[in-house]
């Protein structure tokens, strides 16, 4: 990752791991079961490689001998993470040459789903750096990476047919009035090439298409798409969101997302698609005459019931395809249908997400943001532009994703993920400033068991893995109150 991004200061990073941390693997996240042997290993050649029909398709063994390791895995994905764990403990080894111990680490994840997201839609990520990050989610066991294509800020994802999407959803004049124009637009065979590398490293790759709202570049480029259409529209230059859904009356709107589905399907393979539907105000709906006259004609009492239809409308476009949906959860869970996934996202709102969507039939991620939120500040005085909570590390690693309760109130918790939204996050050097360390925590909550899980441990661990980090990728996770790269914003409020 050669001088993959500025130096990354040390937030809790600064102090030397104990000694008997020679007598211990630094391995995260923290594995389900560590049995510790006696003698000492000097080399961690793979001695065999071998299946396991007894061991779940995630799960696998790794014992570590003097001669070498064996692994064993229940498939593909266990094969990827026993590997993977075998990366670090030879990290582990190169810092510590007189030896680590013999052992049998017998793992599997706590939860299937274990992602990051990022917002090329907000500022554009170029493929290789996207790779760069992908290596880091593999090396800490992330199992999705969920591509936030399209905004007010910017649309990246082409679709035939459209051409202004390029030509005008994709290009802004400048971010926060620094006066640069940004653009950016993907193209298919770059993102096919992106699901591709992720594959090989056991990371599925969701897109998320915004909708109804979110859409001021798509506004832009199409204005005929909107119940009041605005010709003049431009796409958003600064954060925030706008007041304009698509119209859903309109039928050139549903043969606008059948192609974007299709385009979706051609490249992405997972199926999943992520369609937002946050932070969508009704009220132009509910003063769009088409709109009106729908909700009379359909006997819908309000423009939720309108919401609730245009979802299942699209969610049927999407089965077409073998596709499935997703959204921000926004605790009505009037506007969601059965089996459908959810993420619960708003602050201060996890707990009763969980009982909200269990209730409703719903499968839920947790991505709190108080716990998830990656480009919020991690460290006290660092910029918050005026509304971001800080979230420390510690914070991050507080999270449990069921918080205590049990299975039989918390089965329908898929996982954790943790999105980094890139208003104010220009480059690479910006987002992995602030997605790590914090990106290992999440990782360990969405991986270990409550009762293998520890602060202290953690934190012993993390002193080690940013000296792994710095040499296999040439980039460290030390973090300070000033080390943060500068941002190009005059105004940093």
């Amino acid at each position: 990752m050669a001088r993959l991004l500025f130096l990354l200061g040390g937030i809790l990073l600064s102090f030397s791991p104990p000694a008997e941390a020679a007598a211990q693997y630094s391995i995260i996240p923290e594995p389900s079961r560590t049995e510790l042997k006696q003698e000492t290993a000097t080399t961690l050649q793979l001695l065999s490689d071998r299946e396991a029909p007894s061991l779940r398709t995630d799960a696998y063994r790794l014992t570590v001998t003097p001669q070498g390791a064996h692994l064993a895995s229940g498939g593909k994905e266990g094969r990827i993470y026993g590997l993977a764990t075998l990366r670090q403990l030879r990290d582990q080894l190169a810092e510590q040459p007189e030896g680590i111990p013999c052992g049998v680490i017998t793992d599997e994840p706590r939860y299937p789903w274990r992602g990051l997201m990022v917002d090329p839609a907000r500022h554009f990520i170029p493929v290789k750096d996207l790779e760069k990050f992908v290596d880091l989610m593999a090396y800490y066991k992330f199992n999705k990476l969920h591509l936030h294509l399209t905004d007010n800020q910017g649309w990246r994802l082409p679709v035939p047919g459209y051409p202004k999407l390029k030509s005008v959803a994709s290009r802004r004049a400048e971010s926060f009035g620094d006066g640069i124009p940004h653009e950016g637009m993907y193209t298919k065979q770059e993102l096919k090439g992106l699901v591709e590398y992720c594959a090989k490293r056991g990371i599925e790759v969701i897109p998320e298409i915004d909708m109804p709202g979110h859409n001021q570049a798509l506004h832009a480029a199409y204005p005929e798409f909107f119940c009041f259409p605005k010709p003049d529209i431009n796409v958003r230059t600064t954060a925030g969101n706008s007041r304009e859904l698509v119209c859903p009356q309109k039928p050139e709107v549903w043969e606008f997302y059948a192609a974007v589905f299709k385009e979706l399907k051609d490249i992405f393979p997972s199926g999943t698609v992520h369609l937002g539907g946050d932070e969508a105000p009704t009220e132009l709906w509910g003063k769009c005459p088409l709109c009106r006259e729908a909700r009379t004609k359909a006997g819908m009492k309000d423009e939720q019931e309108q919401m609730r239809a245009f979802f299942a409308k699209t969610t049927a476009l999407l089965a077409k395809n073998g596709q499935k949906p997703q959204f921000w959860y926004e605790g009505n869970a009037g506007i969601y249908h059965p089996g459908e996934t959810v993420y619960a996202w708003r602050q201060n709102q996890a707990c009763q997400s969980i009982e909200k969507a269990r209730k409703a039939k719903l499968d839920l991620i947790m991505a709190s943001n108080e716990y998830c939120y990656l480009d919020f500040p991690q460290i006290q005085g660092q910029h918050n532009w005026g509304w971001m909570k800080t979230t420390t590390l510690q914070k991050c690693y507080e999270l449990d994703p069921a918080f205590g309760k049990p299975e039989n109130e918390a089965g329908h918790i898929r996982g954790v993920h943790a999105p980094i939204w890139a208003e104010r996050l220009p480059d690479l050097d910006h987002l992995l400033y602030r997605a790590y360390p914090r990106a290992c925590a999440i990782a360990e909550a969405g991986w270990s068991l409550m009762n293998a899980r520890s602060w202290e441990n953690f934190r012993r661990k993390l002193a080690d893995h940013r000296q792994f980090i710095l040499k296999r990728f040439n980039y460290d996770m030390e973090r300070t109150r000033e080390n943060e790269p500068a941002f190009p914003w005059k105004n940093k409020k």
